[in-house]
């Protein structure tokens, strides 16, 4: 399960990077999920702030993993600097214009709020956490962790964060570093 942030260690920065970021992979591989079922995965979502309805089937939750390694593929591409892939770029692109043309549009004092329509499901709720991601002012601060897959935002000044976290991979980065070095010396 994904770990929540302290204040010494900062989080992800935003509620759909929490979900692109609920793999379990020490590495560069994504190859499992950090969590066991999709009542696991809702506890996540919702305490990162995505409100989830109480039941995921078992259908939802593969349109939900589909839409996170689609979505992975492309931010994972930004955060480079490089070009996304169509095929992730179009299903993104598709499934964003679905969920706005059902969503419920609202006029308030801090400007136009996009909220899921009657019968919005799982997916449509973290399509629409997609788009608020992207339309934020910093999304131009996404990175990708140098150890492993997890995306962040950077909220620091200067040369910027190059991990996820110093608990998860920064530690981890360094130690294997000092034993190259050494190894070498050797």
């Amino acid at each position: 399960m994904t770990r929540a942030a302290s204040r010494a260690e900062p989080g992800a920065g935003h509620p759909f990077l929490e979900f692109l970021n609920t793999v379990g992979d020490d590495g560069k591989s994504r190859g499992e999920d950090s969590f066991a079922d999709a009542q696991e995965l809702r506890e996540v979502l919702v305490a990162s702030g995505i409100d989830m309805p109480a039941d995921i089937s078992a259908r939802q939750l593969d349109a939900m993993l589909r839409l996170r390694e689609a979505a992975y593929a492309v931010f994972s591409a930004l955060a480079a600097g490089r070009d996304p892939g169509r095929e992730e770029h179009l299903f993104l692109d598709t499934e964003l214009r679905r969920v706005i043309g059902e969503s419920e549009l609202r006029i308030t004092r801090e400007g136009l709020i996009t909220a899921p329509g009657p019968g919005a499901t799982p997916l449509d709720r973290l399509v629409l956490s997609m788009d608020d991601l992207m339309r934020s002012d910093q999304f131009t601060r996404l990175r990708e962790c140098r150890r492993c897959t997890h995306l962040f935002l950077d909220q620091g000044r200067g040369v910027g964060r190059r991990w996820c976290s110093m608990a998860r991979c920064g530690n981890r980065a360094k130690a294997e570093k000092f034993r190259a070095r050494h190894r070498d010396a050797a």
